[in-house]
This record gives C-alpha cells, sequence and structure tokens, in this order.
C-alpha cells in the first residue's frame, strides 16, 4: 500500500511523503503506482517550471516532496496533486491511504 503524508502549517503545504508500493498489480501493470507516478512528476515539473528553488524532493523511499518558498502557484500546484492522490485513493482505497497533519 502507498501511504501519504501530507504536512501543513497555516493551510500550506509543507511536505507530501509517500511510502511503500500499491500492489495494485505486477511491475509494469500497476496503474495505481503509474497514476501516482504521473501525478508527482507532473506536479515537480510545473512546480520547477515557474521557480527551481520552489521545492526540494528526492526520488527514494520514502519519497519527500518538500514546500520551500510557499509562493501562491506552487501551494495551488500541491493542492492540486493532493486533489488528485485523493481521487486515486476513493478508487483504490486497498492500495493508498491519505493522512493529512
Amino acid at each position: 500500500m502507498i501511504k501519504v503524508n501530507i504536512k501543513r502549517k497555516d493551510n500550506i503545504i509543507k511536505e507530501i511523503k509517500l511510502t511503500g508500493h500499491a500492489k495494485y498489480d505486477e511491475y509494469g501493470k500497476d496503474i495505481v503506482c503509474a497514476g501516482v507516478s504521473t501525478s508527482l512528476t507532473v506536479t515537480i515539473n510545473a512546480c520547477l517550471s515557474f521557480d527551481k528553488k520552489s521545492i526540494t524532493y528526492n526520488e527514494s523511499d520514502p519519497f519527500i516532496l518538500t514546500n520551500i518558498n510557499e509562493s501562491e502557484i506552487t501551494n495551488k500546484l500541491l493542492e492540486n496533486l493532493v486533489r488528485t492522490l485523493k481521487d486515486i485513493e476513493s478508487d483504490y482505497k486497498k492500495n493508498i491511504t491519505i493522512k493529512e497533519e
């Protein structure tokens, strides 16, 4: 199961942490993993296209994306990511869970 932990401060997303694997299907056929990975990649690319110093992230498990500059556009992009992940969670509750702090 993919576990997503979202940390907020003053209604601003500070950090998104993802751990685990969806295990919906075998490698290369896992649509839950593909959806999460694609959503993350699109969000990271969009944030960095506006400001190269807007976020930091790593590509290991746990995956951690940190909001550095807290700009309005960065936060909106991260909020969109959270909405997308929640949409995936609503259809695949056995494969992804989201917790907000």
